[in-house]
């Protein structure tokens, strides 16, 4: 059972439509400076997507501490995810992930619920705590 304690958040404004985007990273855009969804492996995270903006400009709130939602899927690190993993975004669907071997990667939160391996290749909504640990570990 997925929750959230003692979230830290700030509002902005959506690059776009993030309406099938609520509890995914998104991040500031270096020229717009409206969030948009972060969709690379390894990527900068600025916060979890907590409502669901229909259109650009519409308002984005967005958490950036303590214990929030997540959108996670094992299939793309292709391992089960256990509390306490560090977590990356991992995929071009812009989900969390296990952070595994690889290039360097942008560490940003830590499992508070496990994900099996039977969810693969389905997102999974749990509790992360968001830690913003940097891009230190590997994809």
């Amino acid at each position: 059972m997925s929750y959230e304690l003692g979230l830290k958040c700030v509002t902005g404004q959506a690059n776009a439509d993030l309406s099938a985007r609520q509890y995914y990273p998104v991040a500031l855009g270096s020229t717009s400076g409206r969030y948009a969804a972060v969709v690379t492996k390894g990527a900068r995270i600025d916060g979890l997507l907590q409502n669901a903006p229909s259109a650009a400009g519409r308002g984005a709130l967005v958490a950036i501490g303590g214990i929030s939602k997540a959108t996670v899927n094992t299939s793309a690190a292709g391992t089960a995810i256990a509390y306490g993993d560090s977590l990356i975004c991992g995929s071009t669907a812009g989900n969390l992930a296990k952070s595994s071997t690889g290039g360097t990667a942008y560490r940003f939160a830590r499992a508070e619920e496990v994900c099996s391996t039977s969810t693969a290749n389905s997102a999974v909504v749990i509790a992360v705590r968001i830690t913003h640990e940097g891009p230190t570990s590997t994809a």
